[in-house]
């Protein structure tokens, strides 16, 4: 591996409630990688284990803040040219990690490379003859960010919590004329939406149902005016509503998750700021 890459690449990581799964995430990184830890609470426990090696330092928000702002605050403390953003349910390894600088390297007014998501194996395969090619947006899961150009858009728009804030900033970096691209030969296992203990999927569940319909509202508002983000949702809001109603008494599960989406457009619609916390 090019000794170049340590100076130039750091990795970023945002946690919350994820101590199963963060060592496993960090476990085959070479020790030379500076990695920051972003933990959405005050947990000192975490911090003093995250912290036994060397080359990691974690960075405790003090309260669940979301994806966007966690990132936020890592990001601005990293001054080398690249940031690479890995899940904790996503898992890498050093030959990934090269492979996405190599390419990274190539593509000038780069905002953000990802590779191809997977439920399988993470791995290099030929499937094209490319290197890269060029997309509207990527996902969020791992994120290799040329950091000088990302940094002028401010990364992350903080008052979303959860959900579409990878795609709003891809449409910002692609407004300054940065580039959105996917690596067609890389692939990385993501778990997908198994970033957190088993113990709070609960809390979890009802915190994502209601923060799509928020962000839905507000990122469609933001970027195509108000009557489509109407047009968009209202729909949505009254199926929430009835079908709350409806499952209130044959079905608690079901019930919750419309009560929730229902509740999280409406703070929406009241232009609310995303608040809500299981």
């Amino acid at each position: 591996m090019n000794k170049k890459i340590f100076n130039e690449l750091e990795i970023l990581t945002i946690t919350y409630k994820s101590n199963d799964l963060i060592e496993k995430s960090l476990s085959k990184i070479n020790k030379k990688f500076k990695i920051t830890v972003v933990e959405n609470s005050a947990n000192k426990q975490f911090k003093k284990k995250i912290e036994n090696y060397k080359n990691r330092k974690c960075i405790l928000t003090g309260s669940n803040l979301g994806f966007g702002a966690a990132f936020n605050i890592g990001a601005r403390k990293i001054k080398s040219k690249y940031i690479l953003h890995i899940n904790p349910d996503a898992f890498i390894n050093d030959t990934i990690i090269y492979e996405l600088y190599k390419t990274a390297k190539k593509i000038k007014n780069l905002g953000i490379l990802s590779p191809i998501e997977t439920s399988k194996q993470t791995q290099i395969k030929k499937k094209s003859d490319k290197e890269y090619y060029e997309v509207e947006n990527v996902k969020g899961f791992v994120m290799m960010i040329n950091n000088f150009n990302c940094k002028k858009t401010k990364y992350f728009d903080e008052k979303f919590f959860l959900y579409l804030e990878e795609i709003d900033l891809c449409i910002r970096l692609r407004k300054i004329k940065k580039l959105i691209c996917l690596a067609p030969n890389i692939f990385v296992k993501h778990l997908g939406g198994k970033s957190h203990s088993k113990e709070f999927s609960k809390k979890i569940e009802m915190q994502r149902n209601w923060h799509y319909l928020w962000s839905l509202f507000y990122f469609t508002k933001k970027h195509q005016g108000l009557i489509q983000a109407y047009k968009l949702t209202l729909k949505k809001f009254l199926s929430a509503l009835v079908k709350s109603l409806f499952y209130f008494f044959i079905n608690q599960k079901k019930h919750i998750k419309y009560r929730y989406r229902f509740l999280g457009l409406l703070n929406s619609y009241l232009g609310n700021n995303s608040k809500f916390r299981a």
